[in-house]
């Protein structure tokens, strides 16, 4: 199977696209028998609103991430994607990637009903390889190195790393990888929070300069996206 991530803009009615996404979910667990999530850029996480970066124009309003039945060479025009154009507005765009998926921290803190909102919020990073680096050294750092320091220094509670195989449509700029962070609700809007140091000033220091060492060391920060997110799942068997 091929896990497929969508980067999906409005085209003018948010609440219609996400609307949406909740109706195709069910349908593409049924078919796939696999995990199906959905990740919103809603009013629940609007108290992280100053953690958004946008480089390359215009933040995507959700993220669709499901498992296809097709090949990779082959996902690109599968029968899932084709429901899921068939659903969206006419002035809806997307990008779509073929991706390999990696979770070295699973969340095995909270226990939530299928197509339920996950508690906290779930971070979500459009990283690209920077100019001061091939693709192998951005991918060594990132995943040999900067992985264990990020669960280390932060008070993430789920860790999904997306690396990207191909782009399958839309015109959206280049994507190396897709990161998904999930944080509780409180580092939204707490940086002590975020960094895993509630009441420690001198922790906190520590971690987020460890944290931006590493980061500065294999992202330009010109060049990458960042949108806060609401977390759905839909998991076979739930």
């Amino acid at each position: 199977m091929t896990k497929l991530q969508l980067l999906l803009w409005s085209g003018g009615d948010t609440a219609a696209l996400h609307e949406a996404l909740f109706s195709l979910a069910p349908e593409l667990l049924r078919r796939t028998e696999a995990e199906v999530q959905v990740n919103l850029a809603d009013e629940a996480v609007r108290p992280a609103a100053d953690k958004r970066m946008a480089s390359s124009g215009v933040l995507p309003d959700a993220v669709l991430s499901f498992w296809s039945r097709a090949p990779q060479g082959e996902a690109g025009t599968s029968d899932e994607l084709a429901q899921i154009k068939s659903a969206l507005e006419p002035g809806d765009q997307w990008a779509v990637y073929a991706v390999e998926h990696a979770e070295p921290l699973a969340d095995t803190q909270r226990s939530v009903g299928t197509g339920e909102r996950t508690p906290g919020f779930s971070q979500v990073a459009l990283l690209q390889c920077p100019d001061f680096l091939n693709y192998e050294q951005w991918l060594d750092h990132w995943k040999n190195v900067h992985t264990s320091l990020a669960i280390d220094t932060q008070s993430t509670f789920r860790y999904v790393q997306n690396r990207v195989l191909q782009q399958l449509d839309g015109e959206h700029s280049a994507v190396a990888a897709i990161v998904e962070e999930c944080f509780p609700a409180q580092a939204m809007t707490d940086p002590l929070a975020f960094y895993d140091a509630q009441g420690d000033e001198a922790r906190f220091q520590a971690n987020s300069s460890r944290m931006m060492e590493s980061c500065a060391k294999f992202i330009d920060f010109s060049r990458i996206d960042v949108l806060p997110t609401s977390e759905y799942r839909w998991c076979w068997g739930q």
